[in-house]
């Protein structure tokens, strides 16, 4: 019976399929605006070509099958910091330049434009028994199995098998933050790829779903359910569905579709759904795939305008503030700062607290306000970025933090922190009691003797930030556990004669031994300003940096 059921299931499959084996022949006049291809589809002067490698992989967890697959790396993707990946099901219609998605050609023009991160595209078919693999690559026998099955399977099998080969076969540095992994699929390829975020949120946070089989072929009808009855998981999810989609003995594709999307809206879920008059294709889907990818990755770019726009001055832009201090050798002594507000501040928003390097110390109140502090002023990163931004400024001849710079080795952390960063502590405090700060997300970075800082006040109060970003510091690598929970990003040039980079290279080797999982970005050729390119780059630090929230935010007193 079960045999028998499988074949009738398997005809009904080849049957609903048909739709989806044509590929996109040249637009013409008869095509529907809404399938229209753009110009984002199409190759563009001037924007190199990604790398495409291809090759087969057998698989242990889906026994005695074997799958083609292939590779996309932009041009642009050097491995210095990791890439972000993006799994595309029935990966031949996604890969085809010529078909209805043409994914390689969309990912160059919009990683060359900065509208999407560099992402590394893995395009995966579904496994097949037996030899020769079917002409018809949507005719692969264990598609069914793999794709629409409800269970965490074909998600192991992309964790645990197949990109940890792509990633050793091409040496390829990748990001294992689940934010920055999305699923892709069309049809029962699109039911698959929520199953696999859907089981595995620790591994895949983003789905996009073209006329996705949320239908009873294997239980798929239940997801409209489930989604309702289960916690929220941290997802993000693109449904495009057409109206003339199937509807037949498994059910009604379009409907199916509606009320998945009902069903996350219900749950608040992070989602957006397209529907048109399209049908079983990826014709509407490959039309908006440039703008579905926009949204999907929308916080891991700047985005904005990247043409010259006029010059703020940095000390216009950024009030004077200041405090009363006495700790060590102060007495009732005034500090300033500076504090960059938001435009708008009716809502509570991020605060970043930068702390200089060494040629900025003095008390001008204005020397602080050079790198970052400058760069967040300006108007692009101004409206991308909405968030205050507290920029003190060290005694002239102290430093953050108390240790000998001469001296060999990593730094051994003093048992009480500096006076300079005693006193920041104070500014951050009365900031956050002054203005609406959102204290889920306040972020701490620094550069070279600020880099040292922003070891050392991460380590004394793990509980105050969401993110911490040390740029050519150091820290002592006996104290960094402390850190290990936490989201860190450290950047260090190779060629860095002032701070030498075995500093950074300790810390981050301390912190993975302790079970941390820091992104470590080693600049190849660059000397002791690595914080220009760290903060420049439109889709690394200050994206990554504004994504990072904190479970719990520091208490109002300690």
């Amino acid at each position: 019976m079960q045999k028998r059921l499988l074949l009738i299931t398997c005809a009904t499959l080849a049957s609903l399929l048909q739709p989806l084996k044509s590929t996109a022949s040249a637009q013409d006049a008869a095509t529907p605006a809404f399938e229209q291809l753009g110009a984002d589809s199409l190759p563009q002067p001037g924007i190199p070509a990604g790398k495409i490698t291809t090759g087969q992989f057998r698989s242990q967890l889906f026994p005695d099958t074997v799958r083609e697959y292939s590779v996309y790396v932009p041009a642009a993707f050097d491995g210095t910091q990791p890439a972000c990946l993006m799994v595309f099901q029935d990966g031949h219609a996604y890969a085809d330049p010529n078909g209805q998605f043409r994914v390689p050609t969309v990912f160059d023009n919009l990683i060359h434009r900065g509208e999407m991160p560099a992402t590394v595209a893995i395009f995966v078919n579904p496994g097949h028994s037996g030899a020769p693999l079917p002409a018809n690559r949507w005719s692969a026998s264990n598609r069914s199995f793999e794709y629409d099955t409800l269970s965490d399977q074909y998600a192991r099998f992309l964790q645990q098998e197949l990109i940890p080969h792509v990633q050793q076969e091409l040496q390829l540095n990748l990001s294992t933050d689940p934010e920055d992994r999305a699923l892709c699929g069309i049809s029962s390829g699109g039911i698959c790829a929520f199953t696999a975020a859907w089981e595995h949120p620790e591994w895949f946070r983003k789905v996009l779903s073209h006329v996705g089989s949320f239908t009873n072929i294997r239980g798929g009808h239940n997801y409209e359910a489930l989604l309702r009855k289960t916690e929220k998981r941290p997802l993000r999810v693109f449904l495009q569905a057409g109206e003339n989609d199937l509807d037949n003995e498994h059910g009604n594709w379009w409907l199916a579709n509606q009320q998945l999307q009902r069903a996350l809206q219900f749950r608040g879920y992070d989602h957006r759904f397209v529907g048109g008059q399209g049908g079983h294709n990826g014709r509407h889907g490959g039309a908006i795939l440039p703008d579905s990818l926009r949204w999907l990755w929308r916080d891991h770019v700047v985005g904005g305008s990247q043409q010259e726009q006029t010059k703020v001055e940095a000390a216009e832009a950024f009030a004077e503030k200041s405090i009363v201090f006495t700790g060590g050798e102060y007495r009732e002594e005034t500090f300033r700062y500076r504090l960059l507000k938001p435009i708008t501040t009716d809502q509570p928003l991020p605060l970043v607290v930068f702390l200089h390097g060494a040629g900025e110390r003095g008390t001008d109140n204005r020397l602080q306000l050079l790198y970052l502090p400058d760069q967040l002023a300006q108007p692009r990163w101004r409206q991308r970025f909405p968030c205050y931004v507290l920029a003190p400024q060290c005694r002239p001849d102290r430093k953050w933090m108390n240790v000998d710079w001469s001296a060999p080795g990593d730094p051994e952390m003093p048992t009480d922190p500096s006076e300079q960063l005693q006193a920041v502590l104070q500014m951050i405090e009365k900031t956050i009691s002054e203005e609406q700060i959102d204290r889920s997300r306040i972020y701490l970075t620094g550069l070279s003797m600020g880099g040292f800082g922003s070891f050392d006040l991460a380590i004394r109060r793990p509980d105050l930030f969401a993110a911490v970003a040390p740029i050519c510091g150091a820290a002592d690598p006996s104290r960094v556990s402390v850190l290990q929970n936490h989201p860190l990003w450290i950047v260090h040039g190779d060629q860095d004669q002032a701070v030498p980079v075995e500093r950074s290279r300790s810390a981050t080797a301390a912190l993975r031994k302790a079970g941390g999982n820091p992104v470590y970005v080693e600049l190849p050729g660059v000397g002791h300003n690595s914080w220009n390119p760290a903060y420049q780059d439109a889709d690394g630090l200050l994206p990554w940096l504004f994504r990072q929230h904190r479970a719990e935010a520091a208490p109002e007193n300690r």
